[in-house]
Protein backbone atom coordinates (compact mmCIF):
# COMPACT_ATOMS: atom_id res chain seq x y z
CA UNK A 1 0.00 0.00 0.00
CA UNK A 2 1.15 3.52 -0.76
CA UNK A 3 1.85 6.42 1.55
CA UNK A 4 -0.42 9.40 1.95
CA UNK A 5 2.30 11.68 0.52
CA UNK A 6 2.32 10.04 -2.89
CA UNK A 7 1.82 12.07 -6.05
CA UNK A 8 -1.55 11.50 -7.73
CA UNK A 9 -1.63 9.37 -10.85
CA UNK A 10 -2.73 11.50 -13.80
CA UNK A 11 -5.35 9.84 -16.01
CA UNK A 12 -6.28 11.36 -19.38
CA UNK A 13 -9.99 10.64 -19.80
CA UNK A 14 -9.78 11.28 -23.55
CA UNK A 15 -7.34 8.41 -24.17
CA UNK A 16 -8.40 5.97 -26.89
CA UNK A 17 -12.18 5.63 -27.04
CA UNK A 18 -12.36 8.16 -24.20
CA UNK A 19 -15.41 6.71 -22.50
CA UNK A 20 -16.57 5.52 -19.13
CA UNK A 21 -14.26 2.48 -19.07
CA UNK A 22 -11.29 4.70 -18.21
CA UNK A 23 -13.20 6.33 -15.36
CA UNK A 24 -14.58 3.11 -13.89
CA UNK A 25 -11.26 1.27 -13.91
CA UNK A 26 -9.33 4.26 -12.57
CA UNK A 27 -11.74 4.58 -9.65
CA UNK A 28 -11.49 0.84 -8.96
CA UNK A 29 -7.69 0.82 -8.92
CA UNK A 30 -7.54 3.95 -6.77
CA UNK A 31 -9.68 2.31 -4.09
CA UNK A 32 -8.17 -1.18 -4.35
CA UNK A 33 -4.56 0.00 -4.23
CA UNK A 34 -5.13 2.99 -1.89
CA UNK A 35 -3.72 5.41 -4.46
CA UNK A 36 -4.36 9.03 -5.35
CA UNK A 37 -5.42 10.00 -8.85
CA UNK A 38 -6.68 12.88 -10.95
CA UNK A 39 -8.72 12.37 -14.10
CA UNK A 40 -8.75 15.13 -16.73
CA UNK A 41 -10.41 15.55 -20.15
CA UNK A 42 -13.32 13.30 -19.19
CA UNK A 43 -15.12 12.18 -22.37
CA UNK A 44 -13.59 15.22 -24.06
CA UNK A 45 -14.22 13.95 -27.59
CA UNK A 46 -17.84 12.93 -27.00
CA UNK A 47 -20.87 14.99 -28.12
CA UNK A 48 -21.68 15.66 -24.44
CA UNK A 49 -18.34 15.92 -22.64
CA UNK A 50 -17.90 15.35 -18.93
CA UNK A 51 -19.44 12.99 -16.44
CA UNK A 52 -22.83 11.52 -17.31
CA UNK A 53 -25.20 10.42 -14.54
CA UNK A 54 -24.15 6.77 -14.65
CA UNK A 55 -20.44 7.67 -14.35
CA UNK A 56 -21.07 10.13 -11.54
CA UNK A 57 -23.23 7.75 -9.53
CA UNK A 58 -20.63 4.97 -9.83
CA UNK A 59 -17.93 7.33 -8.53
CA UNK A 60 -20.10 8.49 -5.63
CA UNK A 61 -21.04 4.90 -4.85
CA UNK A 62 -17.39 3.81 -4.69
CA UNK A 63 -16.60 6.74 -2.40
CA UNK A 64 -19.46 5.77 -0.12
CA UNK A 65 -18.53 2.07 -0.16
CA UNK A 66 -14.82 2.57 0.45
CA UNK A 67 -14.27 5.84 2.29
CA UNK A 68 -12.22 7.40 -0.53
CA UNK A 69 -12.23 11.20 -0.51
CA UNK A 70 -12.04 14.06 -3.02
CA UNK A 71 -11.10 17.73 -2.83
CA UNK A 72 -14.25 18.76 -4.68
CA UNK A 73 -17.37 16.62 -4.84
CA UNK A 74 -17.73 15.58 -8.51
CA UNK A 75 -20.91 16.52 -10.29
CA UNK A 76 -22.58 15.91 -13.62
CA UNK A 77 -20.74 17.34 -16.68
CA UNK A 78 -17.47 17.79 -14.77
CA UNK A 79 -14.50 17.18 -17.08
CA UNK A 80 -12.09 16.40 -14.26
CA UNK A 81 -12.04 15.19 -10.67
CA UNK A 82 -9.60 13.80 -8.13
CA UNK A 83 -9.89 10.83 -5.81
CA UNK A 84 -7.84 9.88 -2.77
CA UNK A 85 -7.89 6.23 -1.77
CA UNK A 86 -5.24 6.50 0.96
CA UNK A 87 -7.80 6.98 3.80
CA UNK A 88 -9.42 3.63 2.98
CA UNK A 89 -8.77 1.16 5.82
CA UNK A 90 -6.67 -1.86 4.96
CA UNK A 91 -9.46 -4.12 6.21
CA UNK A 92 -13.13 -3.23 6.18
CA UNK A 93 -16.39 -5.06 6.71
CA UNK A 94 -18.82 -5.81 3.91
CA UNK A 95 -21.50 -3.29 3.04
CA UNK A 96 -25.25 -3.23 2.57
CA UNK A 97 -26.46 -0.30 0.51
CA UNK A 98 -28.37 0.95 -2.54
CA UNK A 99 -26.90 2.65 -5.61
CA UNK A 100 -29.38 4.61 -7.74
CA UNK A 101 -28.00 5.43 -11.20
CA UNK A 102 -30.90 7.91 -11.59
CA UNK A 103 -31.41 7.28 -15.31
CA UNK A 104 -31.21 4.10 -17.40
CA UNK A 105 -27.48 4.05 -16.69
CA UNK A 106 -26.06 0.57 -17.09
CA UNK A 107 -26.27 -1.57 -13.97
CA UNK A 108 -23.77 -4.05 -15.38
CA UNK A 109 -21.16 -1.32 -16.00
CA UNK A 110 -21.63 -0.03 -12.46
CA UNK A 111 -20.99 -3.56 -11.22
CA UNK A 112 -17.73 -3.63 -13.16
CA UNK A 113 -16.58 -0.66 -11.09
CA UNK A 114 -17.52 -1.86 -7.60
CA UNK A 115 -17.15 -5.65 -7.76
CA UNK A 116 -13.33 -5.96 -7.50
CA UNK A 117 -13.35 -3.83 -4.34
CA UNK A 118 -16.25 -5.74 -2.76
CA UNK A 119 -14.32 -8.99 -3.21
CA UNK A 120 -11.56 -7.65 -0.91
CA UNK A 121 -13.79 -6.85 2.09
CA UNK A 122 -13.88 -8.95 5.25
CA UNK A 123 -17.51 -10.05 5.07
CA UNK A 124 -20.46 -10.45 2.71
CA UNK A 125 -21.79 -7.41 0.84
CA UNK A 126 -25.29 -6.87 -0.54
CA UNK A 127 -25.80 -3.96 -2.92
CA UNK A 128 -29.03 -3.06 -4.71
CA UNK A 129 -28.39 -1.17 -7.97
CA UNK A 130 -31.19 0.77 -9.66
CA UNK A 131 -30.86 1.72 -13.33
CA UNK A 132 -30.89 0.06 -16.74
CA UNK A 133 -30.64 -3.71 -17.14
CA UNK A 134 -30.84 -3.81 -20.97
CA UNK A 135 -29.35 -0.66 -22.52
CA UNK A 136 -27.19 0.28 -25.49
CA UNK A 137 -23.43 -0.25 -25.49
CA UNK A 138 -23.26 -2.38 -22.37
CA UNK A 139 -23.69 -6.05 -21.48
CA UNK A 140 -27.30 -6.90 -20.64
CA UNK A 141 -28.39 -8.50 -17.40
CA UNK A 142 -28.85 -11.76 -19.34
CA UNK A 143 -25.18 -11.62 -20.34
CA UNK A 144 -24.22 -10.88 -16.75
CA UNK A 145 -26.28 -13.80 -15.47
CA UNK A 146 -25.32 -16.39 -18.11
CA UNK A 147 -21.80 -15.42 -19.17
CA UNK A 148 -20.00 -13.10 -16.73
CA UNK A 149 -21.17 -14.61 -13.44
CA UNK A 150 -20.60 -18.25 -14.49
CA UNK A 151 -17.10 -17.23 -15.57
CA UNK A 152 -16.47 -15.61 -12.19
CA UNK A 153 -18.05 -18.41 -10.17
CA UNK A 154 -17.39 -21.68 -11.99
CA UNK A 155 -14.09 -20.88 -13.70
CA UNK A 156 -12.44 -18.38 -11.33
CA UNK A 157 -14.10 -19.52 -8.09
CA UNK A 158 -15.39 -16.15 -6.84
CA UNK A 159 -18.60 -16.26 -4.79
CA UNK A 160 -20.73 -13.64 -6.57
CA UNK A 161 -24.41 -13.64 -7.43
CA UNK A 162 -26.91 -11.17 -8.90
CA UNK A 163 -30.70 -11.35 -8.73
CA UNK A 164 -32.97 -9.46 -11.13
CA UNK A 165 -35.79 -7.85 -9.16
CA UNK A 166 -37.15 -5.69 -11.96
CA UNK A 167 -35.95 -5.04 -15.55
CA UNK A 168 -35.19 -1.50 -16.66
CA UNK A 169 -34.91 -0.18 -20.20
CA UNK A 170 -33.93 3.04 -21.98
CA UNK A 171 -34.86 5.84 -21.35
CA UNK A 172 -36.64 5.41 -18.01
CA UNK A 173 -34.48 2.83 -16.29
CA UNK A 174 -35.96 1.75 -12.97
CA UNK A 175 -34.47 -1.73 -13.14
CA UNK A 176 -33.39 -3.30 -9.85
CA UNK A 177 -30.64 -5.85 -9.38
CA UNK A 178 -29.42 -7.20 -6.04
CA UNK A 179 -25.69 -8.00 -6.05
CA UNK A 180 -24.38 -10.38 -3.37
CA UNK A 181 -20.61 -10.75 -2.93
CA UNK A 182 -18.75 -13.00 -0.52
CA UNK A 183 -15.14 -11.92 -0.05
CA UNK A 184 -12.11 -13.79 -1.23
CA UNK A 185 -10.96 -15.89 1.77
CA UNK A 186 -8.13 -14.23 3.69
CA UNK A 187 -5.98 -17.30 3.03
CA UNK A 188 -6.51 -16.86 -0.71
CA UNK A 189 -6.03 -14.04 -3.21
CA UNK A 190 -7.02 -12.94 -6.71
CA UNK A 191 -6.45 -15.96 -8.90
CA UNK A 192 -4.47 -16.68 -12.01
CA UNK A 193 -6.71 -16.60 -15.07
CA UNK A 194 -6.12 -19.16 -17.80
CA UNK A 195 -8.94 -19.24 -20.35
CA UNK A 196 -7.44 -20.28 -23.67
CA UNK A 197 -9.37 -23.42 -24.65
CA UNK A 198 -13.17 -23.32 -24.83
CA UNK A 199 -13.67 -27.08 -25.21
CA UNK A 200 -16.81 -28.64 -26.64
CA UNK A 201 -20.10 -26.79 -26.95
CA UNK A 202 -22.42 -27.81 -24.11
CA UNK A 203 -25.49 -25.73 -24.95
CA UNK A 204 -26.59 -22.69 -26.92
CA UNK A 205 -29.78 -20.72 -26.48
CA UNK A 206 -31.19 -17.48 -27.82
CA UNK A 207 -33.30 -14.74 -26.25
CA UNK A 208 -35.61 -12.78 -28.54
CA UNK A 209 -37.09 -9.56 -27.16
CA UNK A 210 -39.86 -7.92 -29.20
CA UNK A 211 -42.23 -5.00 -28.74
CA UNK A 212 -46.02 -5.34 -28.80
CA UNK A 213 -46.01 -4.08 -32.39
CA UNK A 214 -43.76 -6.99 -33.46
CA UNK A 215 -45.74 -9.83 -31.90
CA UNK A 216 -47.20 -10.98 -35.22
CA UNK A 217 -43.67 -11.39 -36.61
CA UNK A 218 -42.44 -13.72 -33.86
CA UNK A 219 -42.70 -16.90 -36.02
CA UNK A 220 -40.59 -15.36 -38.79
CA UNK A 221 -38.03 -14.02 -36.32
CA UNK A 222 -37.77 -17.37 -34.58
CA UNK A 223 -37.38 -19.09 -37.93
CA UNK A 224 -34.40 -16.88 -38.76
CA UNK A 225 -32.79 -17.77 -35.41
CA UNK A 226 -33.56 -21.49 -35.51
CA UNK A 227 -30.85 -22.31 -38.03
CA UNK A 228 -28.47 -21.97 -35.04
CA UNK A 229 -30.58 -23.11 -32.09
CA UNK A 230 -34.14 -24.20 -31.38
CA UNK A 231 -33.79 -23.17 -27.73
CA UNK A 232 -35.33 -19.71 -28.11
CA UNK A 233 -36.83 -17.71 -25.24
CA UNK A 234 -39.29 -15.04 -26.44
CA UNK A 235 -40.21 -11.97 -24.37
CA UNK A 236 -42.64 -9.19 -25.23
CA UNK A 237 -41.78 -5.81 -23.75
CA UNK A 238 -40.68 -2.28 -24.57
CA UNK A 239 -37.48 -2.96 -26.50
CA UNK A 240 -36.17 -5.24 -29.25
CA UNK A 241 -33.05 -7.35 -29.16
CA UNK A 242 -31.57 -10.76 -29.85
CA UNK A 243 -28.95 -12.52 -27.75
CA UNK A 244 -27.07 -15.77 -28.29
CA UNK A 245 -25.65 -17.30 -25.10
CA UNK A 246 -23.27 -20.27 -25.30
CA UNK A 247 -21.80 -22.57 -22.69
CA UNK A 248 -18.66 -24.52 -23.54
CA UNK A 249 -16.74 -26.98 -21.39
CA UNK A 250 -14.24 -24.30 -20.32
CA UNK A 251 -15.85 -20.95 -21.05
CA UNK A 252 -19.04 -18.95 -21.55
CA UNK A 253 -19.70 -16.48 -24.37
CA UNK A 254 -22.48 -14.23 -25.62
CA UNK A 255 -23.39 -12.13 -28.65
CA UNK A 256 -26.19 -9.60 -28.86
CA UNK A 257 -27.80 -6.79 -30.83
CA UNK A 258 -30.16 -4.21 -29.32
CA UNK A 259 -32.25 -2.15 -31.75
CA UNK A 260 -31.68 1.58 -31.29
CA UNK A 261 -34.34 4.22 -30.73
CA UNK A 262 -37.53 4.46 -28.73
CA UNK A 263 -39.60 2.88 -31.51
CA UNK A 264 -37.49 0.04 -32.91
CA UNK A 265 -38.67 -1.62 -36.10
CA UNK A 266 -38.86 -5.27 -37.03
CA UNK A 267 -36.40 -4.59 -39.87
CA UNK A 268 -33.86 -3.47 -37.26
CA UNK A 269 -34.39 -6.72 -35.40
CA UNK A 270 -33.98 -8.87 -38.52
CA UNK A 271 -30.76 -6.96 -39.28
CA UNK A 272 -29.64 -7.50 -35.69
CA UNK A 273 -30.14 -11.26 -36.01
CA UNK A 274 -28.00 -11.25 -39.17
CA UNK A 275 -25.31 -9.25 -37.36
CA UNK A 276 -25.22 -11.57 -34.35
CA UNK A 277 -25.17 -14.69 -36.52
CA UNK A 278 -22.17 -13.28 -38.40
CA UNK A 279 -20.36 -12.68 -35.09
CA UNK A 280 -21.25 -16.17 -33.94
CA UNK A 281 -19.93 -17.72 -37.17
CA UNK A 282 -16.71 -15.73 -36.91
CA UNK A 283 -16.25 -16.95 -33.34
CA UNK A 284 -17.02 -20.60 -34.09
CA UNK A 285 -14.58 -20.61 -37.01
CA UNK A 286 -11.79 -19.53 -34.66
CA UNK A 287 -10.27 -21.12 -31.57
CA UNK A 288 -11.28 -18.22 -29.32
CA UNK A 289 -12.36 -19.06 -25.78
CA UNK A 290 -13.91 -15.68 -24.91
CA UNK A 291 -16.06 -13.08 -26.64
CA UNK A 292 -15.19 -9.39 -26.89
CA UNK A 293 -17.32 -8.38 -23.88
CA UNK A 294 -15.34 -10.61 -21.52
CA UNK A 295 -12.08 -9.52 -23.13
CA UNK A 296 -12.03 -6.14 -21.38
CA UNK A 297 -13.83 -7.16 -18.18
CA UNK A 298 -11.10 -9.63 -17.16
CA UNK A 299 -8.17 -7.20 -17.55
CA UNK A 300 -8.50 -5.76 -14.04
CA UNK A 301 -8.70 -9.24 -12.49
CA UNK A 302 -5.55 -10.29 -14.37
CA UNK A 303 -3.78 -7.21 -13.00
CA UNK A 304 -4.95 -7.86 -9.43
CA UNK A 305 -3.80 -11.48 -9.65
CA UNK A 306 -0.36 -10.29 -10.79
CA UNK A 307 -0.13 -7.77 -7.95
CA UNK A 308 -0.93 -10.37 -5.31
CA UNK A 309 1.43 -12.96 -6.85
CA UNK A 310 3.97 -11.53 -9.33
CA UNK A 311 5.22 -14.99 -10.29
CA UNK A 312 1.99 -16.07 -12.00
CA UNK A 313 1.08 -15.45 -15.65
CA UNK A 314 -2.55 -15.09 -16.69
CA UNK A 315 -3.63 -15.57 -20.31
CA UNK A 316 -6.94 -15.27 -22.13
CA UNK A 317 -7.70 -16.03 -25.78
CA UNK A 318 -10.37 -13.95 -27.48
CA UNK A 319 -11.70 -13.29 -30.94
CA UNK A 320 -10.30 -10.24 -32.70
CA UNK A 321 -10.43 -7.32 -32.89
CA UNK A 322 -9.03 -6.16 -29.57
CA UNK A 323 -11.78 -3.77 -28.53
CA UNK A 324 -11.31 -0.12 -27.62
CA UNK A 325 -12.56 -0.97 -24.12
CA UNK A 326 -9.83 -3.58 -23.77
CA UNK A 327 -7.14 -1.14 -24.89
CA UNK A 328 -8.46 1.39 -22.38
CA UNK A 329 -8.49 -1.22 -19.61
CA UNK A 330 -4.88 -2.20 -20.37
CA UNK A 331 -3.80 1.45 -20.51
CA UNK A 332 -5.32 2.24 -17.11
CA UNK A 333 -3.90 -0.94 -15.58
CA UNK A 334 -0.40 0.04 -16.63
CA UNK A 335 -0.83 3.56 -15.24
CA UNK A 336 -1.56 2.08 -11.82
CA UNK A 337 0.73 -0.98 -12.01
CA UNK A 338 3.62 0.20 -14.21
CA UNK A 339 5.82 -2.77 -13.28
CA UNK A 340 3.44 -5.23 -14.90
CA UNK A 341 3.12 -4.99 -18.69
CA UNK A 342 0.48 -6.80 -20.73
CA UNK A 343 1.50 -8.64 -23.88
CA UNK A 344 -0.84 -9.02 -26.86
CA UNK A 345 -0.20 -11.72 -29.47
CA UNK A 346 -2.30 -12.16 -32.59
CA UNK A 347 -2.77 -15.73 -33.78
CA UNK A 348 -3.28 -17.04 -37.32
CA UNK A 349 -6.96 -17.92 -36.81
CA UNK A 350 -8.11 -14.36 -36.04
CA UNK A 351 -7.74 -14.72 -32.31
CA UNK A 352 -5.59 -12.85 -29.83
CA UNK A 353 -3.80 -13.95 -26.67
CA UNK A 354 -3.64 -11.34 -23.91
CA UNK A 355 -1.19 -12.19 -21.14
CA UNK A 356 0.12 -10.63 -17.95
Amino acid sequence: MSSENQEPILVDGSFGEGGGQIIRNSVSYTCLLRKKMQVINIRANRPNPGLASQHLESILAMMRLSGATTSNQPKKKDTEFDLDGTPIPLTADGVSTTIDLVTAGSITLCMQCILPYLLTLKSRSSVRIIGGTHVMKSPSFDYLQRVFLPTMKKILGYDVDAVLKNPGYFPRGGGRVDLHVNPIPTSSQFKKIEITERGKLVRMNAILNVTQQMKNMIPQLKNQISSNTRDIEVRVGSYASVEYLLEFENSYVGFSSLAEGRRPTVDQLFAGIDEVQAELLHFMNSSAALDNWMQDQLIIYMALAKITNPSIVSTIKSAIPITDHTLSAIHVSQLFTPNHEFSVTKNNDETVNISL
